[in-house]
């Protein structure tokens, strides 16, 4: 066999366990997996009321983290990934790598964000409801320079005192004063 040839077949046989095994999964879609993980994870733990494990029974932990496996095992199917490569790939990252899938994390966040920020503006109109009911309204705003507007008499639906019920005492408008010594209790 000639050297060539030798040097051949054996950068053949290096590469080819380096193709089987070289496609690792992209910072893109680690910074998913890991966010659609965590955000499963935050559901279980709000389902059952944010709770301690110290503060589970024992029955109650083995159901969380039932609950929780089975959570993870959804976002892995979703995203395509097994939970062996998964594994494998964020257990030979170094820092390199954890940078960069904390920059494609914070790139999902903003684009996220983005799109939700699109979402609220393409709606184009906003429901303003003022006060309780129709019949009744509140108004919360007033235009800049307006006087405030000041309603006398009982609202509408309202009635008066009954036939034998004394009327509610007036106010007197402005501060109110209190007499020394009266407000004291023995």
């Amino acid at each position: 066999m000639s050297r060539r040839l030798s040097i051949l077949l054996f950068s053949s046989w290096l590469a080819v366990p380096g193709l089987a095994f070289g496609e690792g999964l992209t910072p893109e879609q680690l910074a998913r997996v890991r966010r659609d993980e965590k955000a499963a994870e935050a559901k279980v733990q709000a389902a059952h009321g944010n709770k301690k494990p110290s503060e589970l029974s024992a029955a109650e932990r083995r159901q969380m983290i039932q609950e929780q496996q089975d959570a993870i095992q959804e976002v892995m199917d979703k995203n395509g990934v097994s939970r062996k490569d998964y594994a494998r790939q964020t257990a030979r990252m170094g820092p390199k790598g954890n940078a960069e899938v904390a920059a494609a994390e914070k790139a999902l966040e903003a684009k996220d964000k983005a799109a939700k920020g699109t979402q609220e503006q393409g709606s184009g109109e906003i429901q303003i409801q003022n006060g309780f009911s129709e019949a009744n309204p509140v108004t919360l705003e007033e235009q800049e320079g307006a006087p405030p507007t000041v309603e006398e008499g009982l609202p509408a639906g309202e009635e008066g005192p009954a036939e034998g019920e004394p009327a509610p005492a007036e106010a007197e408008p402005g501060p109110a004063k209190s007499k020394p010594g009266g407000s004291r209790r023995k």
